[in-house]
Formats: structure tokens, C-alpha cells, sequence
């Protein structure tokens, strides 16, 4: 499908989504920069996708205007779970619908994989994306995929102030839909009118607000004396039971919205009410390698403490380790003398919100141009180094916005629009960056995150304090904790903080499938360039080099290329032997029947992105990326079949699969056309 103005293809993945989240991830529900489809005549904005949650979970933004919301449908691979945040939907839930409740602000729907739902903006105007009025809810879909199936099926938002286009599904549509389930068993599925959830279905879960209608208590209980539904509140009303509270992580109070026991072990859904605490600030940066705007996967760390003085300079002190110092110190030598990429070449304030790269405003160590007229650089006994001194307006002037920074306090975790910055030889760029921050030591003790932790904040604000760095999160806010990190939250605002937080079991029986090459005859290639050509059932070992790795005419083969900037040629001049592919096979309507697949069976068992090139060449219907079609492998939601439309073929072709790549990561780069 392409955009309906631009024409562009189905989405891909933004430069600045990162593919994985090792640490942690915090982005408002509308940022511009996260990921954004037009589906069912609404607007789907990604807040955690597959690939960052190791495809344990996926977590959304759903829009609905005025009339919006998908048809009656069920999810044979992932649980659904909404809660509604601004205005009233309609939920239809059961094959006819006729099961059917509006829902006010504050309410939780649990829809079980293979029971079908569907829902609907009667008319609600609560909230506003771009400038279309509608209502919102939260989407948690276990375990991921979800957002895969909507990369795949529908077009991409490219600027959030444009009217969202008509929903009038087309025969493509309904094709895109089936091909992406047929390979992975997942996205949607159309109810027949006499179709039967499996045996051992869980039941749907509905809890609702203490300040809903009686209209809408009366409606719950209705629906709670149906085989399948089963109906709360939070607060006390009658006839219908209440949701249960605990001690929750930080002795918070939560209260249970959906429990591990009641959606299959694999996700809780919690809220809590946090009242303000007092707390005492100062000014610090913590420099790590994923805040530069280039990750650098360094292990080198840095903490800055900052001070603004009664004359009104900056006095500050920059602990830095694994980085070398030592030729920068007078009467010290290199640190490590057989590493020359972390010999550090500048240290600067730079002028930058988070995220962006900007000009000098102080340098500290540079050899070209040093403001700093006095610094003092310490080598530690643990091998760290410490920089120190102060910025005073004789050297350069102190921008008022940074002195105001200081002198007007803020809450833990509110940014500067400075940072500091690390510059060494491997990287001139930027080695490790760190915004300059207030914070606090008044946050509770932190904990281990043991499974996936997210936030959303839906009223006043909660300082995080996630390993070392502290971030803070307003209102319609994601947060996203991911296992094995370090971290506490604390309510420092002047309001009483409002929070849904959701656990999430890892997903860990969703690898990349690895073809099993037993039976394959090897074909090693030596340390240098090699050129190695594959016939039929042939494992092509590239090694190291620059190596070219090409499929002759056969098919059946595999192709690991090795370290080294390698090139895979899947077709040149002659398309691979094929044989049919018998899972693409025709569907109950309304789904259209599917076109012939020829497969040539051929594998990218190792595609390194960024340095590899996937090669095609001489094939009549294939000069651009435009003229391919990328689709996850079958039954490998992260693995990626190529495919496209070729003269002599009746159908599509599946010029190979690329292992471990999911088809939305790819792009013009990796391919070459010659």
C-alpha cells in the first residue's frame, strides 16, 4: 500500500527509532519522531515496537476520530489490552457485536487472543491529533508483532497535521492482510458469523473507573452474567466486584487492573496515585555512549557535577572512566599505549537539546581553540580521570539561559538545552555526551527491572532515575524499562502524579530461525577478498575479506559472509532454479486469492546492515528497491523474504530470505542494483 498523498511505500523504521532498547526508552505519546500508520481510518503511533521490546510486547497510541475504529476481528497470536485515556469508545465484543458497551476515560478492556472485538468513536471530541478532533486509548499487544502487521498493511503517516484519510479497505488491502498472516500466523483475522473461540479461551475483562455512569455500571453488569466477560471496578459500586490493591515496587499502593494469572502469564496491568515529595536539587551530566546522537556502544562513562558560584560562574568537576587522559596530563604518558582509539582529543559544552547535535559554547580541551584557560586533569589511582576548573566571562560568555537554569531550580530530570561531550580518535564525533540536568538523591532505594516495565504518566509528572541518568515524564508520557537496568521513580511535582505502569514477561521462544545446514555442501572462502559461487544445496563461508558471495543459477543454498564488508548476489542475469511454494495458499473470502509463489530457497544467514549489500543485476522488472516486496519469512516474524514480479514467472518470485533482518529495517542502502 502507498501513502494516499505521497505515494510512498508502507512504512519503514525511522533513523532515529533505535531497533533495540537496552536500557530504557521515554517518548510523549505524539512525538513526531516515533513511528505513525493510517489503519481502520485512525492513527496508530507506535510507543514500543517488536524490535525494541525484543518482540516480547508492543505498546500504542491509538486515535480514533469521530466514527473511527476498526471492524469486529480477533488476533490468533496476541492478547489486546486497552485502556482508554481521553473521550468514550464503544467496544464490540463477540462475533455479532451485539456485545457492545460505551466506556468512559479511565477504563480497561482485556481482549484474549481468538475471541474477537471491535470498537468505535461514536462521537466523542475528547482529544485532538493534528486537527482532527477524536478519543484515544492505549493499546498493549503480547507478544509483539502487532506493529509488523500494520508496517506491512498500511500506509505511513508522514506529517500528523494532515487529514486522516478515508478508510475504504480494497481488494490489496484484504491481499496484504492475508499474506502477512499465512507467513506468521499473525495480525488479524475475520470472524465467520458462526465462528467459536478455541477451548480454554480466556475470557474478556472489562474494569471500569470509580467515577463511572450508572448508565454504564448497569450495562457492565449485563455483560458480566455472559459466559466469557468478566466485569470490575475500582471503586465501590453494587453488584459489581472490585479490583484489588497491593504494595507495589517503592511501597507504592497500586491497584490491580489486569493480573499476571488472569491474561496467561505474560503481562499485569497496574495504576497508581503518587503524592508530591519535597526534595533538594543540583546540577549534574551523565555521560554515557547512547546519548550521543550516534550511539558508540563505548563502555565509557562519565558523571559532571556543576555549580554556579556567587560571581555567577560555573564551577565543574568531570569524572571520566575508560578513556585515555594520559598525554593530555603533563609528565603522564598514555593510559593504554597499545589502544590509541580511546586517546581522548576534545572535551566541550555544546549548545544542543537532547537528540541534536550544536555548536561549541565552552571548550575544555580542544587543540585548535580552548576557552578553558585553566583546567585540571587528575589521573586516578582506578584509572579514571578528572577534569575540573570554572567558566568564568573572562574566557567566554556564560549564556543566559544555562545561568538561569541554576538559578531558577526545576524538577529531577529536567534538561538544559547544553550538554557535555567526550571526543576521542575512534570517535571524532562524539565518544560520550551527557545533557546537563538537575537532579536529586532523594529518589527511593532502585531496583533490578526482572521482566519489561512501562509507564505512561497520564496526569502531573514522575522523575525517573533509571540507572544513572534521571529523565522526567509529563503528562500523555511512555516510559519503558527494560530487564536488567537499575530504577526508581519519585513524584517531585506539586500535584498528585498519576501513573499506569504494565509488566511483561520476556518473550523467549522467538529467535531468528537459523537454517539447519547438515546437509549442505561447505565451500570456505580464505582471509582475503574471496569470490565464491554457489549451485544447488551449497554453504558458501565467505570468512574474512571483502568477500563476493553469488548464487550461479541453483537454488537451495546458503551464504554467510563472514566479517568484512561483503556482497550477496541473488540473481545476476539469470534468475535461480525455484520450486513452488505450497504455504501461499488461497483464503475464505474476503480475502482474494493469493498469487503463485516460485521460492528459490536461497539464504542470507548473516546480512550485516550498514556494511554488506544484498546484489541484483540483469533481471528484466527489477532496477530499484521500488520493484521489491519485502515480507517477513515463513513462520519467522525476523527473518525477511524478498520477492518481486518477474517476466517469466506466473505470479511473485522469492528471490531469498535474509535471516534475522526484519523486513521494515531495510532500505535502499542495502541493496545495489548494477
Amino acid at each position: 500500500m502507498t501513502h494516499p498523498e505521497s505515494g510512498e511505500n508502507v512504512f519503514r523504521l525511522s533513523p532515529t527509532t533505535p531497533s533495540e532498547v537496552e536500557d530504557y526508552l521515554l517518548t510523549p505519546r505524539d512525538n513526531p519522531e516515533r513511528p505513525a500508520v493510517y489503519a481502520s481510518g485512525d492513527v496508530y503511533t507506535f510507543l514500543a515496537t517488536s524490535r525494541e521490546t525484543d518482540f516480547s510486547f508492543n505498546f500504542f497510541d491509538f486515535f480514533l476520530p469521530v466514527n473511527g475504529g476498526p471492524p469486529p476481528h480477533y488476533h490468533p497470536f496476541e492478547h489486546e489490552t486497552w485502556f482508554v485515556t481521553a473521550g468514550e469508545i464503544q467496544y464490540n465484543l463477540g462475533n455479532q457485536g451485539t456485545d457492545s458497551i460505551v466506556v468512559p476515560e479511565g477504563s480497561l478492556i482485556f481482549g484474549p487472543r481468538n475471541r474477537v472485538h471491535g470498537y468505535q468513536n461514536l462521537d466523542s471530541t475528547a482529544s485532538i491529533s493534528g486537527i482532527t478532533p477524536g478519543a484515544r486509548t492505549l493499546s498493549l499487544t503480547t507478544p509483539g508483532a502487532l506493529d509488523l502487521f500494520f508496517d506491512a498493511i498500511s500506509p505511513r503517516v508522514i506529517n500528523r497535521d494532515d487529514p486522516i484519510p478515508a478508510f475504504n479497505p480494497t481488494d490489496e488491502d484484504f491481499l496484504n492482510i492475508a499474506e502477512f498472516s499465512i507467513r506468521t500466523g499473525a495480525g488479524i483475522s475475520f470472524p465467520s458469523l458462526d465462528y467459536e473461540p478455541p477451548a480454554g479461551t480466556f475470557a474478556y475483562g472489562l474494569v471500569l473507573p470509580e467515577d463511572a455512569e450508572e448508565e454504564v455500571v448497569e450495562q457492565a453488569k449485563a455483560l458480566a452474567k455472559i459466559d466469557g466477560f468478566k466485569v470490575w471496578t475500582i471503586g465501590d459500586r453494587a453488584g459489581l466486584p472490585k479490583r484489588p490493591t497491593f504494595t507495589g515496587p517503592f511501597g507504592y499502593e497500586y491497584t490491580s487492573l489486569a493480573s499476571f494469572e488472569e491474561t496467561g502469564i505474560e503481562s499485569s496491568y497496574n495504576q497508581f496515585s503518587l503524592a508530591p515529595q519535597a526534595t533538594d536539587t543540583f546540577v549534574r551530566a551523565n555521560l554515557i555512549d547512547s546519548q550521543v546522537v550516534e550511539p558508540t556502544h563505548s563502555s565509557a562513562i562519565g558523571v559532571a557535577n556543576l555549580e554556579l558560584n556567587e560571581a555567577g560562574e560555573i564551577e565543574y568537576s568531570l569524572k571520566v572512566t575508560d578513556l585515555d587522559f594520559g598525554e593530555l596530563v603533563e609528565g603522564e604518558t598514555a593510559q593504554t599505549p597499545d589502544n590509541e582509539l580511546d586517546d581522548v582529543t576534545g572535551l566541550h559544552i555544546h549548545a544542543g537539546e537532547r537528540g541534536s547535535n550544536g555548536e561549541h559554547v565552552f571548550s575544555i580541551l580542544d587543540p585548535n581553540h580552548q576557552d578553558e584557560t585553566d583546567p585540571s586533569i587528575t589521573i586516578n589511582k582506578d584509572g579514571s580521570a578528572t577534569i575540573s576548573g570554572t567558566w568564568n566571562q573572562t574566557e567566554k560568555e556564560i549564556p543566559s539561559t544555562l545561568k538561569d537554569f541554576f538559578s531558577n531550580g526545576g524538577l529531577p530530570g529536567q534538561e538544559t538545552d547544553f550538554y557535555f561531550q567526550v571526543h576521542t580518535e575512534g570517535n571524532p564525533e562524539g565518544e560520550i555526551r551527557g545533557q546537563i540536568a538537575h537532579t536529586t538523591d532523594d529518589f527511593p532505594d532502585p531496583i533490578k527491572s526482572k521482566v519489561h516495565e512501562a509507564f505512561y504518566v497520564r496526569e502531573g509528572t514522575l522523575s525517573f532515575k533509571i540507572n544513572d541518568e534521571v529523565r522526567l515524564a509529563g503528562p500523555d508520557t511512555f516510559v519503558y524499562v527494560a530487564p536488567g537496568n537499575e530504577y526508581s521513580v519519585g513524584n517531585f511535582g506539586e500535584i498528585k502524579a498519576e501513573s499506569l505502569v504494565v509488566s511483561v514477561f520476556p518473550q523467549t521462544d522467538d529467535e531468528p530461525i537459523v537454517p539447519d545446514d547438515t546437509d549442505y555442501n561447505p565451500v570456505y572462502g580464505s582471509e582475503g577478498d574471496d569470490l565464491l559461487l554457489a549451485d544447488r544445496k551449497d554453504k558458501l563461508v565467505g570468512g574474512e575479506g571483502n568477500d563476493t558471495l553469488k548464487i550461479a543459477s541453483g537454488g537451495d543454498n546458503l551464504l554467510y559472509g563472514g566479517p568484512g564488508a561483503d556482497r550477496f548476489w541473488i540473481a545476476d542475469g539469470q534468475l535461480p532454479d525455484t520450486v513452488p511454494e505450497t504455504r501461499q495458499t488461497n483464503l475464505p473470502p474476503p480475502f482474494p486469492p493469493l498469487p503463485p509463489l516460485e521460492d528459490t530457497k536461497n539464504t542470507i544467514v548473516d546480512f550485516e546492515q550498514g556494511i554488506d549489500t544484498i546484489n541484483i543485476r540483469g533481471i528484466e522488472g527489477i532496477s530499484s528497491f521500488d520493484d521489491l516486496k519485502l515480507l517477513p519469512a515463513f513462520g519467522d516474524l525476523q527473518s525477511t523474504s524478498i520477492l518481486a514480479t518477474v517476466d517469466g514467472i506466473d505470479g511473485e518470485i522469492s528471490l531469498a530470505n535474509v535471516s534475522g533482518v526484519v523486513f521494515n529495517e531495510f532500505s535502499a542502502d542495502d541493496f545495489v542494483f548494477a
